[in-house]
């Protein structure tokens, strides 16, 4: 076995694994509580909800520009309400900053997630590490959204059903996991409870264990989840009536799942979307000993040693990751960020892959690895000056010669410490990730608000309804200009009603995409376009009578 001289830096932070990780988050995140205007999509609409909840007291069923919000259930935003009352965060800087410590209690729970299914501090560590080098995670990290919140309930649920099977006499361990199942459904929707159970039952049924199921335990479990989801259930129904129900279990998740009517993707789509979105660390493959993974010897020996319950936690991390890929491949609704639960599992094995566990030699070659890394550093770095002539939008980037130092320093940094084994290679991202994240968020990332923000049409709006103006819409994303325009605006697809809007009100404001402005046949008269702005892809007119 070879033997890795460990920096000093390294057993300082293995100490305490969680407090490295959270530290580490700490730093990347210091200047970015109120850097840049909220973007297109979900941001704006999500700051909407929250801004409706507060001052008119949807406190049960969410409402977005002010039609009730089927979509997502309440407890993140109560989640915000509470950062809101308890800290000195006002205004966007709320929505920033519950990215912040979503992105902590993820961390935390991920490292939890390791050391329960048996990885030492070591491993737990580098399986922060990992999280926090992986480019994917650090963008949802600094995004508002209620995505690792959600996926740290995930993660809890897996651990106390993990603990609950290793240790049969304390039935208290399912009691919480259902309990936890129950917050991360009202967090985001059923696949809260979906994935856990599905890590659950394959695992038993790969260990031979299904007897298991039997336990009493598990069904007080069931009955605490039950009268978690029916508080809120029933509460609805009081506030909203039935219709609201209805829409939630029939259209967003019945629908959604066997045809849906929103982000449907090819079958192959996480195939190729989940690769781009591990980067870097995708490239773990090159490092990989692909034949020994392949080979008929090794899936013998694995099936051979199923019922050791040393390998127990090893399991359970695959199991989980698998199940729960195979299951987003077989939704018809696909999204890229529905894979985030699936990340600590992949980060721990990783991490083992990279550091050994238990004495075992390293699975992954770390000299190979630290230079495809290197190799994708540099490439961002080479890549980064194009940037501009890549958009194929008039926006100027800010701040992309630090992009250019920060990863080619990187990448040669990471050729100088291949020969010095794992540890400094992963201290090297994780400082690289820090530094970089600094331009970026001071400059870059605020200079693309042009683009990416909804904020000065709905601004702009703000100032017309002000003075008068009858707010309206055609055939937008819901809710996308209602917060920045302060007021809720009437949204309709039907040209129709448009043009009834039109004749009756005497001043309006109307905000639509401009391929539809440019195709719509006999445009009344009167209409003078104030502004034109490209959001995200597509450009959006302001069009005043």
């Amino acid at each position: 076995m070879r033997y890795e001289k460990r920096p000093f830096l390294w057993d300082i932070m293995e100490t305490n694994p969680w407090l490295s990780v959270l530290f580490i988050l700490f730093l990347q995140s210091i200047f970015t509580m109120d850097y840049r205007s909220l973007w297109f999509s979900d941001e704006v609409r999500y700051a909407d909800v929250y801004t409706q909840m507060k001052d008119a007291g949807h406190w049960l069923v969410m409402y977005l520009n002010g039609v009730a919000y089927p979509d997502k259930p309440p407890v993140y935003f109560w989640f915000l309400s509470l950062i809101d009352a308890v800290t000195p965060a006002d205004g966007i800087s709320v929505f920033f900053l519950g990215s912040a410590l979503s992105a902590g209690f993820f961390l935390f729970s991920t490292v939890s997630f390791a050391r329960t299914l048996g990885c030492g501090r070591k491993t737990s560590l580098a399986t922060g590490l990992v999280l926090l080098s992986n480019v994917f995670f650090i963008g949802i990290a600094h995004y508002s959204r209620m995505d690792l919140l959600f996926g740290g309930f995930i993660l809890w649920a897996n651990i106390c059903l993990f603990k609950g099977f290793q240790n049969r006499e304390s039935g208290k361990y399912f009691l919480w996991a259902f309990g936890f199942m129950g917050i991360a459904t009202l967090t985001k929707g059923p696949l809260g409870l979906i994935f856990p159970l599905l890590t659950a039952a394959c695992f038993l049924i790969w260990k031979g264990q299904l007897k298991l199921l039997r336990d009493k335990s598990l069904l007080k479990g069931l009955g605490i989840l039950l009268a978690i989801l029916l508080a809120w259930v029933v509460g609805a129904i009081i506030v909203d009536g039935t219709a609201f129900i209805h829409n939630i279990f029939y259209k967003q998740i019945y629908q959604r799942a066997v045809s849906s009517f929103h982000h449907e993707e090819p079958f192959q789509y996480y195939l190729i979307a989940f690769p781009l979105a591990w980067l870097p660390w995708t490239l773990a493959i090159f490092a990989a000993p692909v034949k020994k993974i392949f080979s008929i010897e090794h899936w013998v020996a694995v099936a051979a040693e199923r019922k050791n319950t040393l390998n127990a936690g090893r399991d359970w991390a695959w199991i989980m990751f698998i199940s729960g890929f195979i299951l987003l491949t077989c939704l018809s609704i696909k999204v890229l960020i529905y894979i985030l639960p699936l990340f600590a599992p992949l980060a721990m094995l990783t991490a083992r892959g990279l550091l050994g566990e238990d004495g075992q030699e390293p699975a992954l070659d770390s000299k190979r690895l630290w230079t495809a890394i290197a190799g994708f550093y540099l490439l961002l770095a080479v890549a980064a000056p194009f940037a501009e002539i890549l958009i194929p939008f008039d926006v100027t980037l800010n701040g992309l010669s630090f992009t250019v130092l920060i990863m080619g320093l990187a990448g040669l940094a990471l050729l100088k410490v291949k020969e010095c084994g794992a540890y400094k290679g992963l201290l090297v991202m994780t400082a690289a990730m820090v530094i970089w994240l600094q331009p970026l968020a001071l400059q870059t990332l605020p200079s693309l608000d042009p683009l990416m923000s909804p904020r000065q049409t709905g601004e702009m709006m703000q100032k017309y309804v002000a003075e008068g103006s009858y707010p309206l819409a055609h055939k937008i994303y819901s809710g996308i200009f209602t917060y920045y325009a302060g007021t809720n605006i009437h949204e309709t697809s039907d040209f129709a009603e448009i043009e009834k809007v039109l004749a009756e009100q005497d001043d309006v404001i109307l905000v639509m995409q401009k391929k539809y402005y440019d195709r719509w046949e006999n445009r009344p008269e009167g209409l003078t376009v104030v502004n034109e702005q490209f959001i995200s892809d597509r450009p959006y007119l302001l069009i005043k009578k």
